[in-house]
């Protein structure tokens, strides 16, 4: 965890650190000392914020940076693990940007979406799940106010079959 700790300054750019500090998860501000505890993650994910907070802050007096409990004090110190952190940010874009530029085309193929939503939304299949929706709806509301209608239609009279099977229905009950 890297830790940026810095005081109440009467420099012009205060102001501007202490807003650029907020942006921050982890960061405290108690007896005129602001401490902001960095994560790598979040020091990639924000490094613009850090860039010009750093540089802000770097020569005031009193401003430190480390790395897990040890805090640098110098200049020249600081600015190492800067450009250290720095370049490490940069092979991060670099292998980001190549992860992406492999996967990117499956998500951000221009023709995928109009591909998608004519798979999807084709009208034929639009229209068939608007019917099923309106023909449940208004299922719903008969069942609501009419009930369930359990209806058996009368069999034909040439419809031996089915007179037979209600027959033996009715014996079986």
């Amino acid at each position: 965890m890297f830790t940026l700790k810095f005081h109440k300054s009467k420099s012009k750019n205060y102001p501007l650190v202490e807003k650029l500090a907020n942006k921050f998860s982890e960061h405290t501000f108690e007896n005129d000392l602001h401490t902001i505890h960095i994560s790598i993650k979040e020091l990639f994910e924000k490094w613009d914020y850090f860039n010009l907070m750093f540089w802000k802050s770097v020569d005031w007096v009193d401003s430190t940076f480390g790395y897990d409990g040890f805090d640098l004090h110098g200049h020249e110190d600081k600015t190492r693990i800067f450009y250290a952190l720095q370049q490490a940010h940069v092979k991060w874009l670099c292998l980001s940007e190549g992860y992406l530029s492999r996967i990117a085309p499956a998500y951000f193929d221009e023709t995928l979406i109009d591909r998608i939503k004519d798979e999807v939304f084709n009208p034929e299949d639009t229209d068939r799940i608007l019917d099923f929706i309106l023909v449940e709806s208004n299922r719903i509301e008969y069942e609501k106010e009419y009930g369930h209608l359990n209806f058996r239609a009368p069999l034909r009279n040439s419809d031996f079959e089915g007179r037979r099977l209600m027959r033996q229905n009715k014996i079986d009950e």
